[in-house]
């Protein structure tokens, strides 16, 4: 009886130390924004598969990376608009699939936006309802 009492505390404290070591390495992992073309409002944005949206906001921890992935029909530049400089790394997404990273190094309240090129040679013929959606995001650092 004592034996697996003693075998259950130990289960219990090792799981609870991996459970603290996964939030914490969760914590700083890159997270994928993706921009894609749509047929209403032309493109959107998501987070890690979840909802496409033209607004989006985030909570992160500093030296978390945010890392963009242009899946669109046409270029992006990713522009910080407002915050504290953010680290920028290939900002210019001038082709299908190219990508960015953003990184934090300070606490506060960060604002991007993207500003869309002309639609990639064959790509003009896509049919589109609407005006284009201006992307936003704002991103709160702790």
């Amino acid at each position: 009886m004592t034996s697996i009492k003693i075998r259950s505390g130990v289960l219990l404290a090792a799981t609870a130390g991996a459970v603290v070591v996964a939030g914490t390495a969760s914590a700083h992992m890159p997270k994928t924004i993706t921009i894609r073309h749509q047929m209403r409002g032309c493109h959107s944005w998501s987070v890690a598969n979840g909802p496409w949206r033209t607004g989006l906001k985030l909570k992160v921890d500093r030296d978390t990376s945010l890392f963009f992935v242009n899946d669109d029909v046409m270029p992006h530049r990713l522009i910080q608009t407002a915050g504290p400089r953010a680290h920028l790394f290939t900002p210019n997404m001038n082709r299908l699939r190219a990508h960015a990273t953003v990184t934090f190094g300070r606490a506060g309240v960060y604002r991007f936006t993207t500003k869309p090129g002309h639609d990639y040679k064959g790509m003009h013929e896509m049919k589109m309802g609407g005006k284009d959606n201006v992307l936003r995001l704002t991103i709160t650092v702790a």
